[in-house]
C-alpha cells in the first residue's frame, strides 16, 4: 500500500505516530524508533512524504509499519517555505475533512497530482476548489442564461443582476474562479496573478461560512 503522510506525531519514549492518507482512506502507522537520530524510519517518517509500505490487516486503522519505501520525499517543495505553506493547504484539507467520502482513491490521485504541480500556490488553490465537491459544498458556478454579477458565498455561487444576494467576488474574478475549478492544473496562466489574493480570501471565507473550518494555511 502507498500513501502521503499528513501529519506526524512523538509517540512514548523514541516512536513516532505517522498519520496517513492512502487510496483506502487515512490510516495511523506507529513507526518504532522513529524520533532516534540512527533509525531509517526517522528519515522516512516526515510530514510531507509518500511511502509504500506493508499492511496485513486492512481493517485496521493503527498499525505498525513495516518495509517502508520513500515513493517521493518533495525535497523541491520542502525547500521553500512558501511552497510548503501551499502543499500544506492541500494536507490541511485532507486532515480536516477526509473522512466520510465514497472514493478515497479518486481523492489521494487528485493529491498525488496537485503535489506534482510545478505551481504548487495555484494547484493548491484548484485543490481546495475541486474538493468541494466530494465534500457536499461545491460552487454553482453554471450560469443559467440571466446577467451574471459576480459569486456570493451565502449563496453558494453565482449571482445574477436581479438577486438580492451580495456579490464576494465580481465576473471577472468569477471567471478565474471556474478556471480553478474546473480546468486541469497544469492548465492555469499566470492571469490569475493579480486576482490570487481576492480567490484566497474567497476560499478562506468560503470554508468558514460552509464548512465551519479556518484554513490556517490561508490565513
Amino acid at each position: 500500500m502507498e500513501g502521503i503522510i499528513y501529519k506526524i506525531q512523538p509517540y512514548l519514549e523514541s516512536s513516532r505516530l505517522l498519520f496517513v492518507y492512502t487510496p483506502q482512506g487515512k490510516m495511523t502507522l506507529l513507526a518504532k524508533g522513529a524520533q532516534k537520530l540512527n533509525q531509517k524510519s526517522r528519515v522516512i517518517g516526515q510530514f510531507l512524504t509518500r511511502i509504500s509500505f506493508d499492511v496485513t490487516m486492512l481493517n485496521k486503522t493503527f498499525v505498525t509499519l513495516k518495509n517502508p519505501v520513500v515513493l517521493d520525499d518533495y525535497a523541491r517543495i520542502k525547500d521553500d517555505f512558501q511552497t510548503t505553506k501551499y502543499a500544506a493547504l492541500i494536507l490541511e484539507i485532507v486532515d480536516k475533512f477526509m473522512i466520510e467520502i465514497e472514493s478515497h482513491e479518486t481523492i489521494y490521485q487528485e493529491v498525488v497530482l496537485a503535489l506534482s504541480q510545478n505551481d504548487l500556490k495555484i494547484a493548491s488553490l484548484a485543490f481546495s476548489l475541486k474538493i468541494l465537491k466530494p465534500l457536499g459544498y461545491e460552487l454553482n458556478l453554471t450560469a443559467n442564461g440571466n446577467l451574471v454579477k459576480g459569486v456570493s458565498i451565502a449563496k453558494g455561487g453565482l449571482v445574477y443582476e436581479n438577486d438580492g444576494y451580495s456579490i464576494d467576488l465580481d465576473t471577472k474574478d468569477a471567471i478565474l474562479l471556474l478556471k480553478l475549478t474546473y480546468l486541469p492544473y497544469n492548465e492555469h496562466s499566470n492571469d490569475l496573478d493579480e486576482s490570487i489574493q481576492r480567490i484566497e480570501r474567497f476560499i478562506q471565507k468560503y470554508y468558514e461560512y460552509h464548512l465551519h473550518t479556518t484554513l490556517k494555511n490561508l490565513s
